[in-house]
C-alpha cells in the first residue's frame, strides 16, 4: 500500500538542498518520497506553497506532471491524503498543520521547530488529542545510527556513569540566513537540534538551568550567542553553546562517561575509551575506540524517519520516536535558556 502524501512548504528542507552535490541524498522530505523507498511506500499526490514560482521550480526539479500532483487550494480540499509534511518556513509551521488537520489528514510530519511560541504549541497538543492525530518532529538525529548506538551504550553504562556532555551548535553570526528574519535566533533554530538529542539521551528534563543571551545590539530580536549550562538528575552537567559567533558551521555533541568519550559531530565522528597511558607513567589517557559500521539499511536517518512513520501507517509499529510530548519537553527547555533560568 502507498500512502498518499501531500507536502507543504517547498522550499530548502522541502526540496532544493537535493540540489547540493557535497551532502549525502536523500536529505529533503522530497528526496526521501522520491527515493527507491519512498517511491515503494509513499505517493506524493499534493503539493502546495505561497510562492507560485516555487510551485513552478519544484514540478521542474522532480518532472512531475501537475494532472497528478495537485497544487491549487481547490484541488488540495477535493483530494484525501494518508500524510502531510509541514516543510514551510517556521513561523508557519502552526497555521500551515491547523490546514492539514481541516482537511483531515490524521499523521503529521513536521519540521523543526514544531512552533514559534508555547502558546501555539499548546494549541497543537490540545489538537492533537481532540482529533487523535499522530505527529512526528523532524530531528533526525534521533533516526542516525550511531546517535542511537551511542545511546544503548549510554543507557547500559558500558563505559561507567556519565559525567558531562558538551553541546555546541555554531553558525556564523555575519549571515544567520533568513530562518531567523521572524523571530527566534540560532537556539531555537539549530540549536534544538542539540537539546533535542540531549532530551532523548538522558529522558529527563533538567532540574536547573542558567543562562547568558550575547547582542552587540540590546533591541535586537535575536541572539548571536546563547550559552547555558543544563544540570539533569544524578549530577549530568550539560555545556550548551548555539550561535557562538563563528564564521563556520559546526554540530557537535561531546559526550564524556567514567572511561569513554563520544564524539558525534557533522565533520566526523569520533569514539574513545580509557587505556594505560603511553604518556604518562601510572596515569589512564583516551585511545581510539572502533566505530561500529552502519548498516546500509539504516546508513541515512531521513530514510529511517519515513521507514517509521511507514511502520506506524501500516500497524507494524507505535513507535514515534520524535514525539509532539518529547518536545514539549525541548521546547521548555529551549525557553528557560531564553529567560535565563529554571
Amino acid at each position: 500500500m502507498k500512502f498518499k502524501t501531500l507536502l507543504i512548504g517547498l522550499g530548502r528542507i522541502a526540496s532544493k538542498l537535493e540540489n547540493d552535490p557535497l551532502r549525502y541524498h536523500p536529505c529533503t522530505h522530497a528526496g526521501v518520497l522520491f527515493s527507491s523507498f519512498g517511491k515503494k511506500h509513499f505517493l506524493l499526490t499534493g503539493i502546495y506553497d505561497t510562492n507560485e514560482n516555487s510551485i513552478s521550480d519544484f514540478y521542474k526539479q522532480w518532472k512531475l506532471n501537475p494532472r497528478e500532483v495537485k497544487s491549487t487550494l481547490a484541488d488540495i480540499k477535493q483530494e484525501s491524503f494518508d500524510l502531510a509534511i509541514i516543510a514551510s518556513s517556521s513561523e508557519a509551521h502552526f497555521e500551515n498543520t491547523k490546514f492539514a488537520i481541516s482537511l483531515g489528514i490524521k499523521n503529521l510530519l513536521i519540521e523543526k521547530p514544531v512552533c514559534m511560541n508555547s502558546q501555539e504549541l499548546k494549541s497543537l497538543l490540545v489538537l492533537k488529542k481532540k482529533h487523535n492525530l499522530r505527529i512526528w518532529v523532524n530531528h533526525e538525529r534521533r533516526y542516525h545510527f550511531l546517535y542511537q548506538h551511542v545511546k544503548k551504550v549510554i543507557q547500559e553504562k558500558t563505559f561507567g556513569e556519565l559525567r558531562v556532555i558538551r553541546a555546541s551548535v555554531l553558525t556564523s553570526f555575519r549571515d544567520p540566513g533568513i530562518a531567523f528574519q521572524d523571530g527566534g535566533g540560532p537556539l531555537l533554530h539549530d540549536g534544538t537540534h542539540a537539546v533535542d538529542y540531549i532530551d532523548y539521551l538522558l529522558e529527563s528534563k533538567p532540574i536547573r538551568i542558567t543562562s547568558k543571551l550575547v547582542k552587540s545590539n540590546p533591541s535586537a530580536k535575536i541572539e548571536e550567542q546563547a550559552i547555558a549550562v543544563l544540570e539533569y538528575p544524578n549530577n549530568v552537567f550539560v555545556f550548551l553553546e548555539a550561535g557562538g559567533k563563528r564564521n563556520y558551521f559546526q554540530f557537535e555533541i561531546d559526550i564524556q562517561t567514567e572511561n569513554a568519550r563520544f564524539i558525534l559531530s557533522n565533520d566526523g565522528h569520533k569514539f574513545y575509551e580509557t587505556k594505560s597511558s603511553k604518556l604518562y607513567k601510572g596515569f589512564k589517557s583516551l585511545a581510539p575506540l572502533t566505530i561500529p559500521k552502519i548498516p546500509k539499511r539504516e546508513i541515512n536517518p531521513w530514510i529511517n524517519i519515513y521507514r517509521e512513520i511507514e511502520s506506524v501507517l501500516n500497524g507494524k509499529s507505535n513507535q514515534i520516536l520524535g514525539s509532539l510530548e518529547a518536545n514539549e519537553r525541548i521546547f521548555a527547555s529551549i525557553q528557560s535558556v531564553y529567560r535565563g533560568k529554571i
